[in-house]
Order: structure tokens, then sequence, then C-alpha cells
């Protein structure tokens, strides 16, 4: 068994700049007794125990000589007040740290030495757990079998209270980093699906549009709306309107425009251009094809124009 095994990964820290209040309150909420220092790079640069406040309290209490041990067991302890102290004045350091790979009664013997009843676990340089002297005592008797040990590695430690009432333990900014790194590939996924789907739908909905036909009744329909146009005063009718894509080649020679545009038309269009050639171009109607919008920059639909003026501006 190393450290990295039996340390405790669920921990507060903080930074030498941190309010000496602050600090105070998290020993308070924890239930690991200490709250290591770290510099900018998470190196363990000194630890803050209940100790450390106790010796800052400023003032000593009156001797009041000997207290009865029953008044003393549920006597409220008293709130610590940093007056205007720093937290470099109150911790020690430097910070005695050991790397995850120490073993057990390696530790033991430096936190022996040393006096040190909790300690911060490196790996490398950064600080990643810190560890017990009393769960290090605990595992050189083997009292740590595999079942409790697992249980010891997961459960919660620290946590601070949410606006919610709910509760969440202690991160790094690289964490939260992590979280939104993780957010934005789970939106962009979800954009490549919806993309996905989208052209999905659009292919099948060209495929039905493709194998239909134009009937009779619906020319006749196009014709009466076309007349009702003219009788507006207007010069042109939109007979039919129709996703660029049912074109064979998206709509290129539409938009160009080509003379060769009929070509590319499939299903009803091609079929409204047929009847337009058969019985309204001997007529002298003419016929226009064009793209009528262009979303994100790209041909969207195009419509076929009955026209009956002379000319089309």
């Amino acid at each position: 068994m190393i450290a990295r095994d039996l340390m405790n990964s669920d921990f507060p820290y903080v930074t030498a700049d941190a309010d000496l209040d602050y600090v105070a309150k998290l020993l308070a909420d924890c239930g690991l007794g200490a709250v290591p220092v770290v510099d900018d790079d998470l190196s363990p640069i000194g630890i803050v125990t209940r100790s450390n406040l106790e010796q800052a309290r400023a003032g000593s209490p009156p001797d009041l000589g000997a207290i009865p041990a029953f008044l003393l067991r549920d006597r409220p302890k008293r709130l610590f007040h940093a007056n205007g102290r720093a937290l470099r004045e109150v911790m020690t350091s430097p910070a005695i740290s050991i790397s995850d790979g120490a073993k057990i009664p390696d530790i033991a013997r430096i936190m022996e030495s040393h006096s040190l009843k909790r300690i911060p676990v490196v790996e490398g340089h950064k600080i990643i757990g810190l560890l017990l002297r009393k769960e290090v005592m605990e595992a050189m008797k083997g009292g740590f079998p595999a079942l409790a040990l697992e249980a010891h590695r997961r459960r919660p430690l620290f946590s601070i209270p949410q606006r919610t009432g709910e509760r969440c333990a202690l991160a790094t900014a690289q964490e939260f980093r992590e979280l939104v790194a993780a957010r934005e590939r789970e939106l962009e996924l979800e954009r490549v699906e919806r993309r996905r789907m989208a052209i999905e739908l659009r292919d099948q909905r060209i495929r039905e549009l493709a194998s239909q036909r134009l009937t009779d009744g619906q020319w006749r329909d196009m014709l009466e709306q076309a007349r009702r146009s003219a009788a507006a005063g207007l010069t042109e009718h939109l007979l039919i309107r129709f996703p660029s894509q049912l074109c064979t080649d998206g709509g290129r020679a539409i938009n160009a425009p080509d003379p060769n545009w009929p070509a590319t038309l499939r299903g009803e269009p091609a079929d409204v251009f047929q009847r337009w050639r058969n019985e309204l171009h001997p007529r002298g109607f003419r016929i226009a094809a064009q793209i009528v919008d262009f979303p994100d920059g790209l041909p969207g639909d195009a419509a076929l124009f009955l026209l009956w003026s002379a000319s089309r501006n």
C-alpha cells in the first residue's frame, strides 16, 4: 500500500493570500483538521491547523482555575477572528510533503520523526491529497481491507454550501475548465447530430418530391391562380416553389444562370416545365427559374415563374 491508496483526495487548500477568517471557516467545516497552503503551481508551501489558530488568538483567557470536565464537555468553542493578521503569519512553513508513491511504513517514520498528524501528498510538485496519521497507523495494523479501503477513497470529506441548498466538493479552476470543455463538446455533438438528422430528413423529402408527378388538377389550379394574378394587374405568377436540391445539380444552373437549367429539373418542377413547353409556350407565355432564398449563403428554394409581359424586369 502506498500514499495514493490511502490519501484523502477530497480536501480543502488555499493560497497564501487567502483571508484568514475564511481559512478558519474551512477548518471548522472540514473533518481533516488541516488546510494546506499552496503556491500558484499548487506546490505545498505551508499548512494551517486548529493549533495554529489557537496560538494566533489575541490575548489569553483569564485564569479561572480548574474547570470541571462536565462543564467543558459541551462548551462551545470561541469563534476565530483574524483581526488583520495574514495567513503567512499563522501557517506552519515550510510544509513537509510526501510522494504519492511513498510506502506506508516510510510515511509512518516521517510523521513520527516530525510529530506530524497530517501530511500533504504530492505528484511531482503538485498537491493531490492529504494523509492523516491515524489512517496511516490503521493501515500499519492491517485495518484497511480491500472493501473498506475502496469506501475510504470514495467518501466525501469536505464540501461548501450553495444557494440551492445542495453541496458540492471544492474543485480547481482546471476542473471547472474541463467541465466547460466537456459541455462544449456535448453541445457540438448535439449540433452535429441535428445537422445529420436535418440532412437525412431533407434527403428523404427530396427523394419523395423527385418521385411525385404533377396531376391535371394541380395544373388547372396553377393556371387559375395565374389568371387571378393577371386580373390583379400582375405580369407574372409563381407556379411552383421547391428545394433547389431537387435539381440534379443542387440549383447551380438556375443560379448561374445556365440556359440548360431545365435539364436539371426533377419531379413536379420537371412536369410543370414540360406542360408549359407543350401548352403555354406556343400561346406566348414565357417561363423563368430563380433561386429565391440563400440560407447560410447557399442556394435554398428555387421557383418557376409564368410570365406574360413583353419583358421581365
